[in-house]
């Protein structure tokens, strides 16, 4: 066998690929497995972006090759992970994130879930299956930046370094098939000011909330709203510094304010007011669009992070999760207006992918069932909330279907993180059926 598998999960959930971390060290890691199946290994990196940042191509084309997967497969598992945020409360790894930890059929550990575990499966099943023996080009792709605008799948894209007919992509759904997902509109908003000087000394409260993925923000609890409808609230201060959340896609657990009486509302209250006025309507305009495909049903928002930089600066990082129904250009225009209405503010657009939706008569979708049965799993096609890289991969020209080990719902982006030891044997299991039927 190429390695035990619960071993070798121990040492990947291990090594950070959180944020800026990269992903080089897993990539560097994982590579000789690779090899060692027959793969030919190549290496994207962002050309601006940081070293530690790679793109893992493991293809069967000839060196040099234009297209990596000429109308072949791709199978996808990002590497990277959301931050870990507050370690006090990854009580079953005894505070450390990165200490896999075995209670009965449960391994916990970031990236346990979302998505790290997963390359190993696929790694185990070609394995078992063969390289020599699978009659479509094949490329396992392990990509960086999932989690930040799922740059490292963009890079593919724009690279134009393959045109596969199918896609697999990792995502945890308990093997469950996901044919269809939201899109996503990530945005910023930045405000400009000299800061509150020559006032009082500040006071400084703390805002609590409940950690969960960006997708579900109804599972969480969002400290940095409660942030700032403190301050419309109390109305008259000033904002010195506002600081909560690790990423746009985790609902924020955490917000620390300080403040300061004012005669007035302070210029950065004004801007808040200004940005929570525009959630509130934003709220109003996606109550008219339902799908009930998705749970939830309607396209969802969430303030992800919050941050006052030395130079008086404030940002936000929110996004939303749009069902199709959804205006996306008319959503954006809500925030805009933001910037014409406040002196010093801006909203921008970071990122925005479009929602997937994979035919059920698709050949890839056959296939997967036909994998999921041979296993003994149920045929089970689904939709998902969140977004995913997918939805890229189609615009490669790919029939694209999102499946993997693990529960996303209450699991992932949160402390504690998981999956089911049984799950990932059960993923060997399916990748190796899947891979099966292109023999």
């Amino acid at each position: 066998m190429l390695f035990d598998l619960i071993e070798e999960c121990k040492k990947i959930i291990a090594i950070n690929t959180a944020g800026s971390a990269g992903t080089r060290r897993l990539v560097e890691h994982l590579v000789p497995y690779c090899r060692a199946l027959g793969f030919r290994v190549f290496f994207q990196s962002p050309d601006n972006g940081p070293a530690a940042d790679l793109n893992l191509i493991a293809h069967t084309q000839a060196e040099g090759a234009p297209d990596l997967c000429p109308q072949g497969l791709a199978m996808v598992t990002h590497l990277d992970t959301v931050p870990a945020g507050d370690r006090s409360l990854w009580t079953e790894t005894g505070g450390d994130p990165y200490r896999a930890t075995i209670q009965g059929d449960k391994i916990y550990g970031l990236g346990s879930a979302d998505t790290k575990l997963d390359f190993l499966c696929k790694l185990l099943a070609i394995e078992q299956v063969g390289l020599q023996n699978v009659t479509v080009p094949v490329v396992l792709v392990g990509t960086f930046g999932e989690e930040r605008s799922l740059a490292g799948a963009r890079l593919l894209l724009d690279g134009a370094l393959m045109k596969p007919k199918f896609a697999l992509i990792g995502e945890p759904c308990e093997l469950k098939a996901v044919v269809a997902h939201k899109g996503i509109l990530y945005m910023r908003a930045v405000f400009r000011s000299e800061g509150a000087q020559g006032l009082a000394p500040p006071q400084t409260r703390h805002f609590h909330g409940r950690a969960a993925h960006g997708s579900m923000p109804h599972l969480g609890e969002n400290a940095v709203e409660k942030a700032i409808r403190w301050l419309m609230a109390e109305w008259n201060v000033e904002a010195t510094e506002i600081d909560g959340g690790v990423a746009h896609n985790i609902v924020p657990d955490s917000c620390r304010l300080s403040y300061v009486a004012s005669e007035g509302p302070g210029p950065r209250v004004r801007f808040l007011k200004s940005f929570i006025d525009a959630i509130d309507r934003a709220r109003l305009f996606l109550a008219t669009h339902r799908n009930p495909s998705f749970d939830p049903p309607h396209t969802t928002g969430n303030i992800g992070v919050i941050r006052t930089h030395a130079d008086g600066t404030v940002e936000i990082e929110f996004d939303y999760r749009l069902i199709p129904e959804t205006d996306s250009e008319a959503l954006f225009s809500i925030f805009e207006k933001i910037g014409a209405s406040v002196p010093g503010a801006a909203v921008e657009e970071i990122r925005s992918n479009r929602p997937l939706n994979t035919p059920p008569d698709s050949e890839i979708v056959r296939r997967v069932g036909d994998a999921q049965e041979a296993c003994g799993l149920a045929r089970a096609f689904v939709v998902k909330s969140g977004n995913t890289e997918g939805a890229i991969f189609h615009d490669m020209g790919a029939q694209a279907v999102i499946t993997g080990p693990g529960r996303a719902v209450g699991n992932i982006h949160a402390p504690n993180e998981h999956n089911e030891i049984s799950q990932l044997k059960k993923a060997v299991e399916f990748y190796t059926a899947f891979l099966r039927r292109f023999c």
